[in-house]
């Protein structure tokens, strides 16, 4: 998923994992006070985000952001346990796998309520699924369901038929695959396969954008552009209503300032904290919290366009240029990146050599790939999304480049803006022939960097944004996502690495991604997850004011 910022939450980097609290037993201590207390005080949890999110239709939403507000709003048939990243029961109360692997049966639950009153039927499940392939949805993220029997063709709008999606009652949904795909489960987990209901969806103009429904914890209250999104809590969520009454997400684009809206108690949590060696992170102390984040920081290549197509060479001195080591031991003290699977994900390669600082190899490279001491080689644009912690991050590499003549000039702009210069189009390539990129995992499987990143059949606005294509990568990736063996799939996933990393430099490594977030001493029930803080449950939440 996307990564705007490089945060020190991290980019996705490793575990063990830390455990969990129990949700239920969260909700009935919270029950016992209030029944002990008498009428308690309104429980507010305020958050911040940097801008606003680009979507709130979950079947577009491909970036942290978005997800940040969509996953207290919305539910799927199964979700990950933020601590131990196992698929466990959500509108699914229970499922079953035939042993050829191919058919998964979901049994609903018979108290999951949207928030305009409905019950939730299988009926919903199949219509959402429906619409999430479906070519006048336009989602980048409709591969999810790709391995669908029959889904291709209905993606393409070649059919209306769609055999491998069936509803034999109003509480049973059968999925049958074209093929084993192992990681199917988890990657049902995913925010775009959330249910949704027909008639709020189906409007032509849209209104659901603005107003979303689902069958989330939280229910949507209202969104003042640039300024703030209002949840509160649904009385009738099947896991229980939560103890936050209000979620109030605040739009503070500026560092500094949502750090002063933090120390001075506007804010319950932060997602970006201060720098190790700043004074200001001693003092703050335990309300720093620091876990697992599985993710990888890049500088993608624009292998459609010059300089950089079919040029392997130009791309491995960019490489070598770079001095990673400085991100790591003077900015944010994220580990180096040695290639594209982060710790803690199948497939991670700590033998991998990766790209070590060595600015004469990478002048031999330049020379090598066409442009000595940099001539006839023009200046290359970095794009990046504003964020003020990327701006030092962009003017070292900016700095590093100079040192073996290569001239770049650096393009911050604003998200959407971001993302039209680098996603293009499937048949046209953006405008940036370098970004800033950033992508943690979904869940704990190398297939949901690999496959959404690199494959060609993802080119442009699917995910693979840099247009790389090498069969045999496809094919490495294809093999891999219909073994059931967790090593055999490590073994093709490694592979298929290897080759975009050593062999084509697919990309400029940096770092992979560790988190730290803010939280004030009085938020209790926090479950630190790998998936990072925007999907630490807000549900399983309480606010003790006058707690330490």
């Amino acid at each position: 998923m996307f990564r705007g910022v490089t945060a020190s939450r991290p980019c996705p980097a490793v575990r063990p994992f830390l455990l969990f609290l129990c949700a239920v037993a969260a909700l009935g201590l919270a029950c016992r006070n209030r029944e002990t207390a008498g009428p308690a005080a309104e429980q507010t949890f305020r958050f911040r985000i940097r801008e606003d999110p680009p979507t709130l239709d979950p079947a577009r939403a491909i970036d942290q952001l978005s997800e940040a507000v969509l996953f207290r709003l919305f539910r799927g048939l199964v979700e990950l346990e933020p601590a131990t990243m196992t698929v466990r029961p959500a509108v699914a109360e229970s499922w079953t796998v035939s042993e050829d692997r191919l058919t998964y049966t979901f049994r609903l639950r018979d108290d999951v309520y949207f928030h305009n009153g409905r019950k939730v039927t299988a009926r919903d499940v199949a219509w959402s699924y429906r619409r999430l392939l479906s070519p006048a949805t336009k989602s980048p993220r409709r591969s999810i369901l790709e391995p669908l029997a029959g889904a291709a063709a209905f993606a393409r709008g070649a059919t209306t038929d769609l055999p491998g999606l069936t509803t034999p009652d109003d509480r049973t949904i059968a999925l049958r695959l074209e093929k084993p795909f192992a990681p199917f489960l988890s990657a049902l987990t995913l925010m775009n396969t959330a249910i949704l209901p027909a008639e709020v969806y189906e409007d032509p103009g849209e209104a659901y954008l603005r107003a979303p429904v689902g069958c989330g914890p939280f229910h949507f209250v209202r969104w003042e552009q640039s300024n703030f999104i209002e949840l509160a809590a649904f009385d009738r969520f099947y896991g229980g209503r939560p103890s936050i009454d209000r979620v109030v997400v605040r739009i503070i684009e500026n560092h500094q300032g949502a750090l002063q809206e933090y120390l001075a108690g506007g804010l319950d949590s932060l997602d970006e904290v201060p720098e190790d060696d700043d004074p200001l992170a001693a003092a703050l102390g335990d309300e720093i919290l620091r876990y697992p984040f599985i993710g990888t920081e890049f500088i993608g290549f624009n292998h459609a366009v010059a300089p950089f197509k079919g040029n392997a060479a130009l791309r491995q001195a960019f490489n070598y240029a770079v001095d990673k080591e400085y991100f790591h031991k003077t900015r944010h003290g994220n580990p180096m990146a040695n290639g594209i699977i982060p710790p803690g994900a199948p497939g991670h390669d700590p033998s991998l050599p990766g790209y070590p600082y060595d600015p004469e190899k990478a002048r031999r490279l330049l020379a090598q790939a066409g442009y000595p001491g940099g001539r006839g080689l023009p200046p290359i644009t970095l794009w990046y999304n504003t964020a003020e912690s990327l701006n030092q991050d962009m003017q070292k590499i900016q700095l590093d480049l100079k040192q073996i003549d290569v001239n770049l000039t650096l393009q911050s702009v604003d998200w959407a803006a971001y993302i039209a210069a680098i996603e293009g189009t499937p048949v046209r390539p953006g405008q940036a022939p370098m970004y800033r990129f950033g992508w943690s995992l979904d869940y704990p499987d190398a297939e949901s960097i690999l496959r959404p990143l690199l494959h060609s059949a993802n080119a442009g606005p699917a995910g693979n944004y840099s247009r790389y294509a090498n069969p045999r990568v496809d094919a490495l990736i294809d093999e891999a996502m219909g073994l059931v063996d967790d090593a055999a799939r490590a073994e093709r996933y490694m592979e298929a690495q290897r080759i975009a990393v050593m062999e084509d430099a697919v990309w400029l490594f940096l770092s992979y991604y560790e988190s730290k977030t803010l939280f004030k001493p009085w938020v209790k029930g926090v479950v630190t997850t790998p998936l990072g803080e925007f999907r630490i449950p807000i549900e399983r939440l309480r606010i003790e004011k006058g707690s330490s």
